[in-house]
């Protein structure tokens, strides 16, 4: 099959033959660069498409293609797209050599779209596997810290704070059962210049407010979606649902004992220092977290007061 790029094509498959898609009309590019052969979509968001592609210079390995085409009006939101995609693979570029995190593998434009290709990890993400399983366990999650506090701290090691961790940018590799964190698209270095104020940097209900009014992030503010990224998988509920706005505090921890579900004092403070509104009062790197998940915790306990 070849697969139409035309990112507004409702029917993108087409035979082998074909040179027009036979859905949009549009012409059919087998090949991206001579080499990436684009098989079907994968995903679709603000910026474009991305595809499940065939390296054919790689006896015919499989790799991610993002196309850049963007759905934005106006010249500064263009601009904006086109910094963000720029960004995501000098990010990558700087950011592959982890194992848990994808390698770039080529960055070009072609026919007016700029297109990234990563390494493909197969495997489910953490939102994915919630859904299948139900609710993680405290002993769940604190394998997702353990797995994942080392790539943060790789990452803000070189200055990069991810700014968009979520149940869905964080990948369960299927070979080894590592974790895997993707989508650096929204990723900045620490001294880049705060974006303008009331521009919103990554997604609601897990970024921190420091994120959605000034722009600013801080290592602590990764720290502060993974906990929400925590509470979410843990209680299958939206973090944004879970915050009382009027006593200023989370419910998450009464909403477990009220389902019966068995949380240490240790973890249950551990994420609501991560959690806390202040960037000042939550941990200040991964390390941080680390040492605390290290130490010795408590048999799980009903949690039925109130958080901290």
């Amino acid at each position: 099959m070849t697969c139409c790029l035309n990112p507004k094509c409702k029917n993108p498959q087409n035979p082998d033959n074909a040179t027009l898609c036979q859905s949009c009309g549009a012409t059919l590019t087998p090949l991206l660069r001579g080499r990436y052969r684009p098989q079907h979509p994968i995903g679709q968001g603000g910026f474009g498409r991305t595809y499940l592609a065939l390296d054919e210079d790689r006896l015919g390995t499989r790799c991610v293609v993002k196309q850049f085409s963007p759905q934005v009006q106006g010249t500064k939101s263009l601009e904006k797209a086109v910094r963000l995609f720029n960004q995501e693979a000098v990010r990558l570029d700087e950011l592959g050599e982890h194992p848990q995190i994808p390698t770039l593998l080529a960055y070009f434009e072609q026919d007016s779209y700029l297109y990234l290709v990563q390494q493909f990890v197969e495997g489910q993400s953490l939102l994915q596997e919630m859904r299948q399983i139900g609710g993680f366990g405290e002993r769940q999650i604190r394998d997702v810290l353990a797995d994942i506090l080392p790539v943060l701290r790789f990452v803000h090691q070189r200055q990069v704070i991810h700014r968009d961790i979520t149940p869905t940018n964080i990948l369960r590799r299927q070979g080894d059962r590592r974790l895997v964190l993707i989508d650096f698209g929204v990723a900045k270095q620490l001294d880049d210049a705060p974006v303008a104020t009331g521009t919103r940097i990554g997604t609601e209900g897990y970024a921190p407010i420091e994120q959605f009014r000034s722009g600013r992030a801080y290592p602590a503010s990764d720290l502060y979606s993974l906990g929400a990224t925590c509470v979410h998988l843990m209680t299958q509920v939206r973090p944004d649902n879970l915050y009382d706005p009027l006593e200023g505090r989370w419910t998450w921890r009464e909403y477990l004992a009220e389902k019966g579900t068995l949380v240490s004092d240790q973890l249950a403070t551990m994420l609501d220092h991560m959690l806390k509104d202040l960037v000042s009062e939550r941990y200040q790197s991964a390390d941080d977290v680390m040492r605390e998940l290290n130490s010795d915790y408590f048999i799980p306990t009903m949690r039925t007061g109130r958080s901290p």
